[in-house]
């Protein structure tokens, strides 16, 4: 009555999983990290705009992990036939692309009006 080794193994080939490509999913999140980190910066800074923890924040750590999620976007689409995920490769490469025209933008916006 019970079900077969055989025929069980056979039926575990249907749930073949591929591994998770990590990069991938890190350069998606890398922009939302940015942008959290800006806005609590923005929200809780008390308008400290001409300070050293401003420049080093905006000219140092954002900058940084825009550039780390824009290499782990573009290292991620190599491993799309390996791993999978090309959802999450492709709209992170267009998420950190946007949020650093978004970054450059909002940069030559701040020093021009300050």
């Amino acid at each position: 009555m019970g079900v077969s080794l055989k025929t069980e193994k056979r039926s575990m080939k249907f749930l073949h999983f591929r591994k998770t490509n990590h990069p991938a999913i890190a350069g998606f999140l890398m922009p939302f990290l940015c942008a959290g980190f800006a806005s609590f910066y923005v929200l809780f800074g008390q308008g400290d705009y001409a300070s050293h923890r401003f420049l080093i924040s905006f000219l140092g750590i954002i900058p940084v992990l825009l550039a780390a999620g824009l290499f782990l976007s573009v290292k991620s689409i190599s491993l799309i036939e390996e791993k999978g995920d090309k959802d999450y490769a492709y709209s992170g490469l267009v998420l950190n692309l946007f949020f650093i025209l978004f970054y450059l933008a909002s940069l030559i916006y701040c020093f021009l009006k300050f």
